[in-house]
């Protein structure tokens, strides 16, 4: 009788129970480092998302200063633009893209608190005036304090285990 050669008993017994655990190992490591790489990227996507909303709503804001135009007298030709000098509100921004100056309610959905301030020079805070200064002389005439205001709107948000961040927009507006 003609006998089939048997395998080795190495190869008939299979994978032993040690490397089987270092295989798993292996394959654990990869998937950690797969899931710290979502991780991250997700945190960035939602500081991405946050920036941009700040940014969409430090334009509105600027846009709607703009609209209102420089109007007073001619000692103070943009008094009502001056009028909103450090002026700092609340907003919140939903999921859906409304935004609100109300408080959401108690477990309603979660919304993203920012602050709105306006910052309208002249007066200046700390001596800047900025490049090319408000009052300076164009075409040999002198320009009157109060005929060019710098508006600046900054819009800040917190975020989680994370420093205060900040998105500022500004431009110059006169009569």
């Amino acid at each position: 009788m003609s006998r089939v050669p048997s395998r080795s008993r190495r190869h008939a017994r299979g994978l032993t129970l040690l490397e089987t655990m270092a295989t798993a190992a292996v394959l654990m490591v990869g998937i950690l480092g797969v899931l710290i790489v979502l991780v991250a990227a997700s945190r960035q996507n939602r500081r991405n998302n946050n920036q941009t909303q700040a940014s969409l709503i430090a334009e509105q804001e600027l846009e709607r200063i703009v609209s209102l135009r420089c109007k007073g007298n001619d000692a103070s030709p943009c008094s009502n633009i001056q009028a909103l000098d450090d002026s700092v509100r609340r907003v919140w921004w939903s999921a859906n893209g409304d935004m609100s100056e109300v408080a959401p309610a108690p477990g309603a959905t979660p919304q993203m608190e920012y602050t709105v301030a306006v910052d309208v020079d002249p007066p200046y805070e700390g001596g800047e005036q900025g490049v090319p200064s408000l009052t300076r002389t164009e075409a040999g005439i002198s320009l009157p304090a109060g005929m060019i205001v710098n508006v600046r709107v900054t819009v800040s948000w917190a975020e989680p285990s994370a420093p205060r961040r900040a998105v500022a927009l500004q431009t110059r507006m006169s009569r």
